[in-house]
C-alpha cells in the first residue's frame, strides 16, 4: 500500500509540473544559441522598460555619487613579515593588490602597489575577477615571497593559477601556473603545491569539482603531478589546507562527503596520506589550521577523550611533535546555552597559540579568545556588542596570534583592526554614508507556524507615516550560514541601497530556520523534506509586520541572491498576497532538476533528491518553477543573474522568468553576460544595481515619486 501510495504522489508531483519545466528546458544551457539570443533579447526589453521608469535618472547618479564619495573597505591579509591589501574603487573597480613590511609593532609600513587588475584586464584583453580571499594559503611559507594568484574568468567559479613574485611585482616566468578550472591550493613548501584542479579532463565530482589532488613538483608539468588522494564519486567536494612550518608542514584534505558529514586527511610532504581520528558528523566551513593544529566544530553531541562533548564544541587535532597520539585531539571550547559560533567561514580564525572566535546570542555577538597551554584551553571574552552590530575576522598571521578584525553594522560603518599582543591599530574606517541619527536598529521576535520563536532585525525610520512604510525583507536560510547585520554589504546591494534608505524606507532581515544563527540544529530544522519551515519563519516576520500595522503588503518587497535568491522567488510564488514587489538575484528556481544546473548535484543533501518520490513531492510544494500557475496575481518580479554564473547555471533564472511570464506576471529579466555568482555588484555594474532600486522605488513608493 505504501508503494502504491508513494507511486501516486510522484504521477501526480510529476504530471504537471514536470510538463511545465519541460517546456523550458533549453534554456538552462548557459552558452547555447537559442538560449543566450532569449536572454539577450529579454534583458534589453527590461532594460528599455526600467530606464523608462520615473527617478531612474536620479537613482542612478545618486548610486555613482555615492559610490565616489568613499571607497569601500578594503581587504588584508596578513603573512609573517608582510601585510597584503586589496583596495577596489571607482577609479579600479576591479581591485589594485598592493604590499607592506609589517613594523616592530605589526602594524603595515609603506605601501607599494604590485598588480593592478583592471591593468592586467587591459592588457590581456580579458575579465578577471580576482579572489583575494584566496589568499589564505596561495603564498609560500619560504618567506612569503611567491603566490597561486586565482583569476577568474568573467568572474565565474573557474580560475586560472598564476604564480606571482610580490617582490618584483610580476607572474614568474615559467612558475607553476593552471589553465582556468575549479582549482584550489595549498602549499607544502617553495617548490612543492598540494592542489586540486578541474583542467585537462581531470575526473570530477558529479559538483563538479575536482575528484584527486595531486602534488605538483616544481619544474614538471601538471599531467605528471603525483596523484595523492582519490574521493569517492558520489562525494560533494574536496577542500584544501595546510599547517605548520618546515619539515612539519602538513597538507590538509577536507573531504565532504555531503554538507553534513566530513572527513579529514593529512598529506605529509612525501605525498604519503593517512585518515584523521577527527569526528565525521561537523559543521561546514572551511578548514581552520595554524600552529600545527586544525580546529573543526561538532554537529551533534560525541565523545572526546572519553567525555562528551555537546553539539557546536570547538574540537582541536594537534599535529605537533612530541604529542601522545592518544592527545592530539582535545575541546578547544564548549558553548554555554543559546550560544553559537557566528559563522564557521568568517567567525573563527586559527592563530599560533589557539583560536579566535565570535558567539552569537539570539543576534548579539561576542568575542572569544582561546589559548593552548600545558594544562588545556583557557579562554577570554570580550564585552558583547550592541544590538544591530557584526564583528568577524578578515585574516590571521600564520606566525603569530595578530589578526584582523572587521566590526561593522547597519548603522555602523565599516571599521578593520589589527590586533596583537602589543594592542589594537585601526586599519580603515569608513565614512558614514547616511545619516544614521535618523534611523534606529530593533531586535525584534514572533512565532512562526509551529510555535518556534523567529528573530528579526528591524532597520527603520525614525520619522514616516506608521503603516505605510516601504519595507524591503531579505534573508538566507540554508547551509548553516548565519545572516549578519553589516554596514551597506553586498547582501543588502551595497551603496545602492542607499537611495531606498533616504526615501524613507526600511529594511527587515528575519533570522530564519536553514541558517547557523542558533547552531547545527537551527540548520537541520530547515533541509530536504524540512525546507519549507524557512518560508514559514519569512512569512512568519512578514505578517507579524503587517498585523502590527508597521506597513502594508503592497509597501513590501523581498530581495535575496543565490538561496535567498530561492528564498525570494518562493515568496513571491507562494505568498504572493503578502508583496507587493520580488527581487531574485542568482537564485535557484527549479529544484525538481537542481542536479542538472551548475553545482546544484552538490546540494542535494540541503534540499533533497528530486528522484525520491517522497521528496519530490515535497519539492513541488514550494519550488518556485513548479508553482509559478494561471490564475494567480503576482506581484512584478525583477530577476538578474550572469550568463557565466556556473555555480547556480543561468537557467533557474531564466525558467522562472519564462514561466511567470507564461502565466502572466510582469517580469524584468536582467542577464550580464559577466559576473558570475556576483554580479549584483554596485561598484563594477552601477547600472544594473540603479535598475534594482529604480523597479523597487517605482513599484512600492508609488505616492511618493
Amino acid at each position: 500500500m505504501k508503494i502504491v501510495k508513494a507511486m501516486l504522489l510522484a504521477a501526480s508531483a510529476v504530471s504537471g509540473p514536470v510538463a511545465a519545466q519541460d517546456a523550458y528546458q533549453w534554456l538552462e544551457a548557459p552558452t547555447e544559441a537559442r538560449a543566450l539570443d532569449w536572454a539577450r533579447e529579454q534583458t534589453r526589453q527590461a532594460q528599455a522598460k526600467i530606464a523608462a521608469m520615473p527617478q531612474h535618472a536620479e537613482i542612478l547618479a545618486e548610486l555613482k555619487t555615492a559610490l565616489a564619495a568613499g571607497d569601500p573597505a578594503p581587504d588584508f591579509m596578513l603573512m609573517g613579515p608582510y601585510a597584503l591589501r586589496f583596495q577596489r574603487s571607482t577609479a579600479h573597480p576591479h581591485g589594485v593588490l598592493a604590499i607592506s613590511r609589517r613594523q616592530a609593532d605589526g602594524t603595515p609600513g609603506e605601501w607599494r602597489d604590485v598588480l593592478d587588475i583592471d591593468a592586467l584586464n587591459k592588457t590581456e584583453g580579458k575579465s578577471f575577477e580576482f579572489r583575494f580571499g584566496a589568499m589564505t594559503l596561495a603564498c609560500s611559507p619560504d618567506g612569503y615571497s611567491r603566490c597561486m594568484l586565482q583569476l577568474s574568468p568573467s568572474g565565474g567559479d573557474e580560475a586560472e593559477l598564476r604564480e606571482f613574485d610580490l617582490a618584483t611585482g610580476k607572474f614568474v616566468a615559467d612558475g607553476f601556473r593552471v589553465p582556468a578550472s575549479r582549482a584550489f591550493v595549498a602549499w607544502i613548501d617553495g617548490d612543492t603545491l598540494l592542489l586540486e584542479h578541474t583542467a585537462d579532463g581531470v575526473p570530477t565530482l558529479p559538483s563538479g569539482w575536482a575528484r584527486t589532488v595531486v602534488l605538483w613538483k616544481r619544474g614538471t608539468p601538471l599531467s605528471s603531478a603525483k596523484i595523492v588522494y582519490t574521493a569517492q564519486p558520489t562525494d560533494a567536494l574536496l577542500m584544501l589546507s595546510a599547517t605548520g612550518n618546515g619539515p612539519n608542514r602538513m597538507g590538509i584534505i577536507q573531504r565532504a562527503i555531503d554538507y553534513s558529514t566530513f572527513e579529514y586527511l593529512a598529506v605529509r610532504p612525501d605525498g604519503s596520506v593517512e585518515p584523521l581520528p577527527v569526528p565525521r558528523a561537523l559543521k561546514m566551513g572551511y578548514p581552520a589550521a595554524n600552529g600545527g593544529r586544525l580546529f573543526v566544530q561538532l554537529a551533534r553531541d560525541t565523545t572526546i577523550q572519553g567525555k562528551t562533548a555537546p553539539a557546536e564544541s570547538i574540537v582541536a587535532y594537534d599535529f605537533n611533535p612530541g604529542i601522545a597520539p592518544g592527545k592530539r585531539l582535545s575541546v578547544a571550547y564548549a558553548p554555554v546555552k543559546d550560544e553559537f559560533v557566528t559563522d564557521a567561514f568568517l567567525g573563527m580564525v586559527a592563530t599560533k597559540s589557539g583560536l579566535k572566535t565570535v558567539v552569537n546570542k539570539r543576534g548579539v555577538q561576542q568575542l572569544v579568545y582561546l589559548k593552548a597551554g600545558a594544562e588545556g584551553w583557557t579562554a577570554k571574552r570580550s564585552k558583547p556588542e550592541q544590538v544591530g552590530t557584526n564583528i568577524g575576522f578578515n585574516t590571521a598571521d600564520p606566525d603569530s596570534d595578530a589578526v584582523i578584525l572587521k566590526r561593522s553594522g547597519y548603522l555602523v560603518p565599516s571599521r578593520l583592526d589589527l590586533v596583537t599582543d602589543s594592542g589594537l591599530s585601526t586599519l580603515f574606517s569608513e565614512k558614514a554614508a547616511f545619516d544614521a541619527s535618523k534611523f534606529a536598529v530593533d531586535l525584534k521576535s514572533t512565532t512562526s507556524r509551529d510555535g518556534t520563536q523567529i528573530d528579526y532585525y528591524l532597520l527603520r525610520p525614525k520619522s514616516g507615516s506608521k503603516g505605510r512604510i516601504p519595507l524591503l525583507m531579505t534573508g538566507y536560510g540554508a547551509f548553516g550560514i548565519s545572516t549578519t547585520p553589516e554596514y551597506l554589504d553586498h547582501g543588502v546591494g551595497g551603496k545602492s541601497l542607499l537611495s531606498w534608505l533616504n526615501r524613507g524606507g526600511a529594511l527587515a532581515v528575519p533570522l530564519i530556520r536553514g541558517g547557523g544563527e542558533r547552531g547545527e540544529a537551527w540548520h537541520q530544522a530547515a533541509i530536504r523534506e524540512k525546507r519549507e519551515n524557512s518560508y514559514d519563519d519569512f512569512a512568519a516576520v512578514t505578517q507579524a509586520l503587517i498585523a502590527e500595522g508597521f506597513t502594508t503588503p503592497s509597501r513590501i518587497g523581498v530581495f535575496g541572491m543565490s538561496n535567498g535568491g530561492l528564498l525570494s522567488a518562493v515568496m513571491g510564488t507562494r505568498h504572493p498576497e503578502l508583496y507587493g514587489a520580488i527581487v531574485s538575484d542568482v537564485p535557484l528556481t527549479d529544484l525538481v532538476r537542481l542536479s542538472y544546473m551548475g553545482m546544484g548535484a552538490a546540494w542535494v543533501n540541503e534540499y533533497g533528491d528530486a528522484k525520491d518520490p517522497a521528496m519530490l513531492a515535497v519539492i513541488n510544494r514550494y519550488s518556485p518553477y513548479q508553482n509559478a500557475a494561471a490564475g494567480r496575481k503576482y506581484p512584478p518580479f525583477l530577476i538578474t543573474v550572469a550568463t557565466s554564473d556556473n555555480r547556480v547555471g543561468p537557467g533557474h533564472a531564466r525558467k522562472l522568468s519564462a514561466r511567470l511570464e507564461e502565466v502572466g506576471a510582469t517580469v524584468y529579466y536582467l542577464e550580464d553576460e559577466q559576473g558570475g555568482h556576483g554580479v549584483s555588484d554596485p561598484l563594477s555594474r552601477p547600472d544594473l544595481m540603479a535598475n534594482r532600486v529604480t523597479f523597487l522605488v517605482n513599484t512600492l513608493m508609488k505616492d511618493q515619486n
